[in-house]
């Protein structure tokens, strides 16, 4: 047996080499057969299509051939008039000249391939064109405008069910909110991607996720975590022959051990990184080799080659009109000069750089000119505007790395590797299974002749289990159902119970308001209206007069409070600054209200269940908190409505007051709880009260 296993293992390492031995000529084959087939081909459709797969095909590895056949197969569907052919010929030219490194001209060509494919009403197109603006956006450093490109992207995949497409735009959320410095959100969409890789097997795309992954652990500088992404990404592009990938994962393994001051091995990552980029022609890629061979250069003392190769970076930038990119060469350029001595130069780009990120809102690159200005002032003897940049230098990196975003990211990583260790227990215990199955087949099979009346005994019984196994089967999927359909009349009776109050409240509002609020401005009226002007009369008509006025209000008040107007007009965003702003009205305490997102309306029932939570949050800090200040942060995202809200009242043991089962928190936790959401309320005594709330738009 042990041989037997032997000789398989021998064979599949056979295989596995020989197919890597010819991987290159097969490629190599296809592209002979597409232009022997061009070669004795008509002018048609067909034809379009085989010079793009060529185009394709030569797209990494040699740039100018592939905008040759792209150009021909543009020519010819011109003369056909085929608009579909056009617009992919125009696509495969926006490809060809961002591998290229020229962005300007991959977005000429990638806006009129969305208008073209607006024209023909193609969704698959559009939604493929959006994904590409938006990274040729983010590539110009316009992460805001990518954003919204990507979103309206995944909006059309997904309506499309299309798995690639919306990891894809998940992974290249991910990278913006990295660029904007959202660590725990950008680690939220890769792990988002990273997920459904897993689930659609697609092993391959799994190694840009990686990298990226391991750039956020970078910037946080948890080194190991990022070298085991990294790591990981690197042995998933070399499998699959990414060059480009195999480049990337090279060149921050190269950050990461310049971070540490590994010197050589960090120039031995940046090197492999290079020669990878040059071969494919990759001038972004290249580029941002040059600035870290330049950084690793200037710690070794070697002034002149950082010099040089920090100059290829910007006038690559320069050239290409790309912001971020300038921002770090003059930054880089700027600390050679410091080390020269050369202040007054380094002080010059360096408030240039620092122009650039307030004028293209980069937080981060800002973070970086900062902290050389601030050693500038240093150096020169100006102390004073030293801790003045430092001062500001460390505002900002406060802000953009907090203990809550590490835990986050923390909280996100460890959820996807014991989800993923799950996963590889059972594909393992499915192996283990399916081997003892075939054992045991094997073994019967070998038995037949010897055994046969053995094994029909064996075989009866074995059936008699799987009988006996369907039925328990059948009676547990059928308690699990009445189980269901019990839990479903709770939700039902719950939601009809909820729903039945919130319209009791609109009706007695409607009522106090179109009924005895009516009658208390009659009567006010008629008080007002009375002719006796004695002087013993006055005072008493004065005093009904204002108790009429008090009533009025109070009606106006418990109505207001039981169906704001608002709330049922003009919807939930509204009715809530409204809320909000009464209370800032209010003396000594103010409060305030953000909500950002879209401000599309809600599901009424959705909206009344959401303003009764803040509701009720507002009203707990207002009876007990004895707070001075009140904020609520309100953010829509796409697939659901993130609430903060926190005061700085006197707080409260958490635990206790769910202990004694407080009306306040059991009614906004059972409101949460029917929306299908999650509450997380953090609070000490003495230490104010926060309520983290998350509700799904769905």
């Amino acid at each position: 047996m042990k041989i037997r296993l032997q000789i398989i293992v021998i064979i599949i390492i056979v295989l596995e080499t020989a197919f890597s031995f010819t991987a290159n000529a097969i490629v190599a084959g296809e592209v002979d057969s597409l232009k022997r087939l061009i070669s004795i081909q008509e002018d048609n459709t067909d034809k379009v299509n085989n010079l793009l797969s060529l185009a394709r095909i030569y797209t990494n590895n040699n740039p100018d051939s592939a905008m040759f056949y792209c150009r021909q197969a543009l020519m010819l569907s011109k003369e056909l008039e085929n608009t579909e052919g056009i617009a992919d010929a125009l696509f495969r030219q926006c490809l060809i000249n961002d591998s290229k490194g020229d962005i300007n001209s991959a977005i000429r060509y990638i806006t009129s391939f969305l208008s073209l494919s607006d024209s023909l009403n193609d969704p698959g197109r559009m939604a493929k064109g959006y994904y590409y603006y938006g990274i040729l956006n983010r590539k110009k450093g316009l992460n805001d405008t990518a954003l919204s490109y990507h979103r309206e992207s995944l909006r059309i995949y997904m309506d499309l069910k299309d798995t690639l497409g919306m990891y894809a735009n998940y992974n290249a959320i991910g990278v913006i909110y990295k660029n904007n410095i959202e660590f725990d959100s950008a680690a939220h969409y890769y792990l988002k991607a990273l997920k459904m890789c897993e689930e659609t097997g697609k092993e391959k795309a799994m190694g840009p996720i990686l990298n990226n992954l391991g750039i956020v652990y970078d910037e946080l500088e948890e080194y190991d975590e990022a070298r085991k992404y990294l790591d990981k990404g690197l042995k998933i592009n070399e499998k699959y022959d990414n060059d480009r990938q195999i480049a990337v994962s090279c060149n921050n393994l190269g950050n990461v051990a310049n971070d540490l001051d590994e010197l050589e091995k960090a120039l031995s990552y940046y090197q492999q990184a290079e020669e990878i980029y040059r071969n494919i022609g990759d001038a972004i890629g290249l580029v941002s080799v040059y600035n870290n061979l330049g950084e690793v250069y200037k710690k070794q003392g070697k002034y002149d080659q950082a010099f040089g190769n920090y100059n290829k970076a910007l006038s690559f930038y320069h050239e290409q009109d790309l912001v971020e990119g300038v921002i770090t060469s003059l930054k880089n350029l700027a600390d050679i000069y410091i080390i020269q001595g050369r202040y007054k130069k380094a002080l010059i780009l360096c408030d240039s750089s620092l122009r650039l990120t307030i004028e293209s809102n980069n937080p981060v690159k800002r973070k970086d000119v900062l902290i050389t200005i601030s050693k500038i002032y240093l150096y020169t003897g100006d102390y004073k505007k030293a801790l003045a940049y430092q001062e500001w230098y460390y505002e900002l990196r406060d802000s953009i790395i907090s203990i809550e975003k590490a835990a986050r990211i923390a909280e996100l990583t460890k959820k996807y590797e014991n989800e993923k260790v799950l996963a590889d227990n059972l594909k393992l215990k499915k192996e283990n299974l399916e081997k003892d199955l075939s054992l045991e087949r094997r073994t019967r099979q070998r038995n037949t002749y010897l055994f046969t009346g053995l094994g029909i005994i064996v075989l009866i019984l074995f059936v008699a289990m799987i009988i006996h196994h369907k039925a328990r089967k059948a009676k547990l999927i059928a308690e699990h159902k009445i189980r269901e359909l019990e839990e479903e009349k709770k939700l039902l009776a719950a939601k009809s119970l909820v729903e039945g109050q919130e319209e009791e409240r609109k009706r007695i509002a409607q009522d106090l308001h179109d009924g005895l609020g009516v009658l208390l401005s009659a009567a006010k009226m008629q008080f007002t209206s009375i002719k006796d002007t004695r002087p013993e009369n006055k005072p008493l008509i004065e005093k009904a007069t204002k108790l009429l006025e008090q009533a009025t209000g109070d009606v106006r008040k418990i109505s207001h409070n039981m169906m704001p107007g608002l709330l049922t007009k003009l919807g939930l965003y509204e009715a809530v600054e409204d809320l909000l702003e009464d209370v800032d009205d209010t003396e000594g305490i103010d409060a305030c209200a953000e909500i950002t997102g879209s401000r599309d309306r809600l599901p009424e029932n959705k909206e009344i269940m959401l303003y009764r939570i803040i509701q009720e949050m507002v009203n707990n800090t207002l009876k007990h908190a004895g707070a001075n200040n009140i904020s609520l942060q309100l953010q829509v995202l796409p697939d659901h409505i993130d609430i903060r809200y926190s005061d700085d009242g006197k707080g409260f043991d958490v635990e206790e007051k769910l202990a004694s089962e407080s009306i306040g928190l059991k009614s906004i936790q059972s409101r949460v709880n029917f929306l299908n959401g999650t509450v997380n309320i953090e609070s000490k005594p003495g230490e104010g009260t926060k309520y983290m709330i998350q509700i799904p738009v769905l």
